[in-house]
């Protein structure tokens, strides 16, 4: 054989494997992902199906997905939810794309059995009233996003069922592990439900007096002084005086 035809043989040979390693890449990307957005669906599912009248769950999602041959490469991505109707009831779409990219690598779909509102993140660790982020047709979690602007990545979600008349809605509410919330409550996912369950009765009363409560499936327990033990209960007028609602 040839010097040049050993050359052709050895640059096919090197064509061959760095396409056998994009399949086999591919299909590690594929399997990840789809591993993830099981147990992010079945979260909702769980929650969807019980037999209470108020439940919720949060889950933390990883910052990105390593895959290929000894993890070498890290895809970075959004985690985008969307809805639609289908006869009546409401289907939770859950997708995974590369950050920025148009194209879907993997999808579930959830059927709500009612309502779906989605809050859409941008409300984590601002100022903004909460009302042009509630019930979105579509919202994206970015959980690598970096910490600006006094604004920090949406890395978790809570999924919270609520049903009111036989009525069911699920609400999928971003949360953040990055940012310190008040010192009295550590969990800013517990916080957000505050917050949507204040806007909640904001949207419910129109105008609320002091002593309103808030909605018991958002009325999650809060510790406010320090071994004191969890109270429930939030009023309109603690949903000011505490920033969990803002006109402006």
């Amino acid at each position: 054989m040839s010097k040049m035809q050993m050359l052709i043989f050895a640059t096919g040979i090197f064509i061959v494997a760095l396409m056998f390693y994009g399949f086999v890449s591919g299909i590690e990307l594929k399997t990840v992902t789809i591993s993830n957005l099981e147990v992010d669906a079945k979260v909702i599912e769980e929650q969807i199906n019980n037999d209470s009248l108020c439940s919720f769950k949060s889950i933390a999602i990883p910052e990105s997905f390593n895959f290929g041959l000894g993890g070498s490469s890290r895809l970075f991505y959004d985690l985008v939810f969307s809805k639609e109707d289908v006869g009546g009831n409401t289907q939770l779409i859950l997708s995974i794309k590369e950050h920025n990219k148009d194209e879907i690598i993997v999808a579930r779909s959830v059927i709500a059995k009612g309502g779906v509102v989605l809050v859409d993140p941008g409300f984590i660790a601002s100022d903004d009233p909460i009302a042009p982020f509630y019930d979105e047709d579509e919202i994206v979690l970015y959980p690598r996003a970096a910490i600006t602007n006094n604004k920090a990545p949406a890395n978790s979600f809570v999924a919270l069922k609520e049903v009111i008349l036989g009525n069911q809605t699920i609400y999928i509410i971003p949360c953040s592990t990055y940012i310190e919330s008040d010192p009295n409550i550590p969990n800013n996912c517990i916080v957000n439900i505050l917050k949507v369950g204040c806007y909640k009765l904001k949207l419910d009363e129109g105008s609320p007096s002091d002593t309103d409560v808030v909605s018991d499936c958002f009325d999650v327990a809060r510790e406010v002084l320090e071994g004191q033990g969890l109270v429930s209960g939030l009023t309109w007028k603690q949903c000011v005086d505490m920033g969990y609602y803002k006109t402006s």
